[in-house]
């Protein structure tokens, strides 16, 4: 049949998304975060999509494939927006201020607990090697602005990266976004923890810092989605 992509359905999805793909994140999220990886099969996933378990594979190679899509999805847009920030003229206090709001708004927004995979068992395979590395630059990235702010001997330049994560159990997993994302304001917790985090570094707070952060983020999907030919 023209316009039909893939095999069809099993039955009426059961998801509310936009295309097929993020059908399957959604349920996804919500069986790994509620039973575990390895309890989930890609058959029940197919099943709480509402479609046959054939068609999964033409979105997804594996179930695997579609745990690092979801934990990917955690950590790329807040590297992206550090890449955006190396190209400012803001203070290391603006900029590490800005990626632990982002990342936490990250961890805040979305209809599951995503952030609950971090603690899964799985994480220690293999397959999952570009998440860790991702992670790790990341990871580096808030420690090297600590350093710049507190000195490189200072041991609080490990606290940023793993206070933001704190965010992770400042949420339930009801399945209803606690903190929907918005152009024009952060999640109130998102904003306690970036000022937290300077505070913790005794460093004074910057002036208007949720407004450049959401600034610089509308910057970065502007030019993503011009890269990306008009896609946002």
């Amino acid at each position: 049949m023209a316009g039909t992509v893939g095999r069809p359905r099993k039955q009426r999805s059961r998801r509310r998304a936009s295309t097929a793909r993020e059908e399957i994140l959604d349920a996804s999220s919500e069986l790994f975060t509620r039973q575990g990886f390895d309890t989930t099969s890609t058959h029940q996933i197919a099943e709480a999509v509402g479609m046959r378990q054939a068609s999964l594979y033409y979105h997804f190679a594996s179930k695997q494939d579609i745990f690092l899509t979801l934990l990917m999805g955690t950590i790329q847009p807040s590297l992206d927006l550090a890449s955006k920030l190396s190209e400012t003229d803001e203070t290391p206090a603006v900029k590490l201020w800005a990626l632990v709001a982002a990342e936490a708004r990250i961890l805040l927004s979305s209809k599951w607990n995503i952030g609950r995979l971090y603690q899964l068992p799985v994480l220690d395979s293999d397959d999952f090697a570009v998440y860790h590395e991702a992670r790790a630059e990341l990871e580096r990235i808030f420690r090297d602005l600590a350093s710049h702010i507190v000195g490189d001997d200072d041991p609080r330049v490990e606290l940023p990266f793993h206070m933001t994560l704190a965010a992770i159990e400042m949420r339930d997993n009801s399945g209803i976004a606690p903190y929907p994302l918005v152009d024009d304001a952060l999640p109130a917790p998102a904003v306690t923890l970036a000022d937290a985090v300077l505070d913790v570094l005794h460093t004074d707070l910057p002036p208007r810092r949720a407004e450049r952060m959401l600034e610089l983020v509308a910057r970065l999907s502007e030019h993503t989605a011009e890269a990306s030919g008009g896609y946002g």
